[in-house]
């Protein structure tokens, strides 16, 4: 749980910092929403095709993840040394259940669950896994991802 506290206080610092906010109408929110989370589950449909090309596309030049089993967080130089290990296409087989959502002006933390029955090899599981992604508006209006943390459920 201190990750996801980490992940938390980033956001909060970054959505201080970034001055008067106009709130949203709920239809902006609802269309915000829609955006990041299609790009969530294209981020997993793309990874088994061409590994991590669509994620690094779509994270900002200051991404800072930490996927489970790493002991801290990488940038996104680490990401794309990443992408070099990653067999394309895989096996891998997953599912996506949105959670929730928490948007504030350019800022949007997502939360969401996954279930991989199948790992890239082939090899068959049962794994669970807690995500939170925090978004950011660009210049360019494009929503990129700006910070990632995600932990195994107990298997």
């Amino acid at each position: 749980m201190p990750q996801l506290l980490t992940l938390f206080l980033t956001a909060l610092i970054f959505i201080g910092s970034s001055g008067i906010v106009q709130a949203q109408k709920p239809t902006e929110l609802i269309a915000i929403r829609d955006i990041i989370w299609a790009k969530e589950k294209e981020i997993y449909k793309a990874r088994a095709k061409t590994g991590l090309d669509y994620y690094i596309a779509n994270s900002s030049s200051s991404y800072i993840g930490w996927p489970p089993g790493l002991t801290t967080p990488s940038p996104l130089s680490q990401l794309e040394k990443n992408q070099a290990l990653i067999t394309k296409p895989n096996a891998e087989r997953l599912e996506l259940f949105f959670n929730d959502i928490a948007i504030h002006g350019d800022t949007a933390v997502i939360y969401y669950n996954t279930h991989r029955t199948m790992l890239p090899n082939g090899e068959i599981v049962d794994q669970r896994f807690h995500i939170a992604h925090v978004w950011t508006k660009d210049s360019d209006e494009d929503w990129k991802l700006l910070g990632a943390m995600g932990r195994l459920e107990s298997e």
